[in-house]
């Protein structure tokens, strides 16, 4: 996750939260070097996803469920000569919605 605003400009702080995609969670399992701080099934990363986010939201965040498709991190990673891992996700979802923000300024809305 990561802000793309500093805090107190008025406006609720957008963070980006991973959301994978439940036919991918094993894909994901797969590919990460991290694997054993990833839940055993994408039911448990739910529950803990929605905890995280409501967290995020007491904290006067504004949490943005970014998309991700495990094939697409994974040649990320690979263009970025990185491993996937906790570090690598958070990045390209930073970088996913920053582009979703930049496009959206772009275009006027």
């Amino acid at each position: 996750m990561i802000r793309l605003r500093p805090a107190g400009q008025g406006k609720k702080t957008p963070v980006g939260v991973a959301w994978y995609r439940p036919e991918q969670w094993q894909r994901l399992r797969e590919i990460s070097i991290d694997k054993d701080v990833l839940e055993e099934t994408h039911a448990e990363w739910v529950q803990n996803a929605e905890r995280a986010v409501q967290e995020l939201r007491r904290q006067g965040m504004k949490p943005v469920e970014v998309d991700v498709d495990v094939e697409e991190l994974l040649k990320w990673c690979a263009s970025q000569h990185i491993a996937v891992n906790g570090e690598a996700r958070s990045t390209y979802v930073a970088a996913k919605l920053e582009r979703v923000f930049d496009e959206k300024h772009d275009s006027g809305n």
